[in-house]
């Protein structure tokens, strides 16, 4: 997902068509691509690309729930002429991912750009802790939410739950049962996750990674050797 760098495609699902419609407006001049409806089912047929939902808080919840089921994997939003404090307990009990204010509506895309790139939930799946763990500390240093999976039964857990679900997935290439490919074939298998991004975790050489990951549909790759090293001579000085 191309969170913070151009346009992107947004869906708006609002009840109140005029608030809807301003949403859509205002964020179509500043170049995203913006669909606007009231009813959330009209949406599900436009999700391909999708990768922001702007909701208001009347439907917002089911607008949410039933996209996400249908695929949309990225970032929902709440928006209104409430408080912060209370959108953000409205995007809370919605299950959105952060509140974006209405007002002033020309600032609406700037605020659109900051809520697009707050808080992404990343979730490492690697049988291996140590490695893990050094993941999470770079991660959650950058702004990222972290969740961990020792393999793919307790991932498969986490991705099941709408309020858990990742924005991205780092995933380890060999684990016990189920191994990363095989896991991953089955994200992007599955119409309510495909949307999700994965990036298989290995040591193998960059020609059998290449090919492995094009052949289970992983969006690309990165070698925990060369992670890890460039970790442990940053924190040996």
């Amino acid at each position: 997902m191309r969170y913070g760098s151009g346009a992107v495609k947004v869906l708006v699902c609002c009840a109140n068509e005029i608030v809807g419609d301003a949403v859509a407006v205002a964020l179509s001049k500043a170049g995203h691509q913006s669909v606007a409806s009231s009813d959330p089912l009209q949406l599900a047929s436009n999700l391909a690309g999708a990768e922001a939902l702007v909701v208001d808080a009347k439907d917002g919840r089911r607008a949410i729930a039933l996209l996400r089921d249908r695929g949309f994997a990225g970032r929902a939003l709440v928006t209104g002429v409430a408080s912060v404090e209370e959108l953000a307990q409205l995007s809370t009990r919605c299950g959105a991912d952060g509140p974006l204010g209405l007002d002033p509506l020309e600032e609406l895309p700037q605020r659109f750009a900051a809520a697009l790139v707050a808080r992404r939930r990343v979730l490492i799946v690697d049988d291996n802790e140590i490695v893990a763990r050094f993941l999470t500390r770079d991660l959650a240093g950058k702004g990222f939410e972290v969740l961990y999976a020792a393999d793919a039964e307790a991932a498969t857990a986490i991705l099941t739950r709408r309020e858990t679900r990742p924005d991205l997935i780092l995933l380890d290439v060999k684990m016990p049962r189920i191994d990363g490919p095989q896991f991953c074939r089955f994200v992007k298998g599955n119409e309510r996750f495909r949307g999700i991004k994965v990036i298989l975790c290995t040591g193998a050489a960059r020609e059998t990674v290449e090919q492995l990951a094009a052949d289970c549909g992983a969006d690309g790759f990165l070698f925990k050797d060369e992670f890890l090293g460039k970790w442990v001579a940053e924190h040996a000085q």
